[in-house]
């Protein structure tokens, strides 16, 4: 399996509008975050989590023409702005998209984007999407076996997931005691966000992150969701050694996603 780090950073992207510090005037590419998205591709099926704002030139960048399903891991304008562009896997696969999310935000995505659920006169192609709740228990998308977490956001829910020995989970401040003792030793990748090193009230830090890698006993962490607080190199130093930032256009090759 493949995992494509489609986009690295936090809400706001790097660099910030209207910000002049380091890293934001950095011409480290790996320093230039586009919105959080990443993709598995694995036997000819491609999983897509999230759309973000830039997630045209996402797929573009990493040679994704289609893709087999869609999971959201919340409903943030980060994660899902870029729903319009789906239309464009329409426009050569004719067929409508399964997309699995929180069962509490499917009122919200039809909501903001009418026109693709229901008729309101609009001329053009639509994203056509079909809508399932994802499940408290492990399900399958496009080949994929998904064990899903449910996390806390704030005030809202997100969504990480577990395939095979793989683990992503963005957007969130805690992780549930079970889930630890129930994944603990079975993740050899673990994606997940850290947005800076000082505090947060609704996101996971790096050192919290890292504390989380730990309790997990994961072989190799990426930290994500990125602020523009963190240089790709000057703060890799920060980090212990199974550590590393993720960056957009980063590819992670696993010998195998099946536990």
């Amino acid at each position: 399996m493949r995992v494509h780090i489609l986009g690295s950073g936090t809400s706001s992207g790097v660099p910030v509008i209207g910000c002049h510090c380091k890293v934001c005037m950095s011409k480290d590419p790996k320093n230039h975050r586009t919105r959080a998205s990443i993709a598995l591709v694995h036997d000819g099926q491609t999983l897509l989590v999230d759309t973000a704002p830039e997630m045209r030139l996402q797929v573009l960048r990493a040679g994704i023409d289609a893709i087999d399903g869609l999971l959201y891991t919340h409903m943030h304008a980060d994660h899902t702005a870029g729903f319009d562009d789906l239309r464009g896997f329409y426009f050569k696969s004719r067929t409508a998209l399964n997309a699995y999310l929180l069962p509490e935000y499917a009122p919200d995505l039809k909501a903001r984007f009418r026109y693709a659920f229901e008729d309101t006169g609009y001329y053009g192609v639509t994203p056509q999407v079909t809508l399932h709740s994802i499940p408290d228990a492990p399900f399958t998308i496009a080949g994929f076996p998904i064990d899903p977490v449910r996390l806390v956001h704030g005030n809202v829910p997100s969504c990480g997931f577990r395939v095979g020995r793989f683990a992503y989970v963005t957007d969130f401040k805690n992780f549930p005691t079970a889930k630890i003792a129930e994944w603990r030793g079975k993740i050899d990748v673990m994606v997940a966000s850290g947005i800076h090193f000082g505090t947060h009230p609704t996101h996971s830090v790096i050192p919290e992150t890292l504390q989380l890698f730990d309790d997990l006993g994961v072989k190799r962490g990426i930290i994500s969701h990125l602020a523009h607080d963190v240089d790709y190199v000057e703060h890799a130093a920060l980090l212990p050694d199974f550590a590393e930032y993720s960056f957009d256009g980063m590819t992670i090759d696993l010998e195998a996603f099946v536990s």
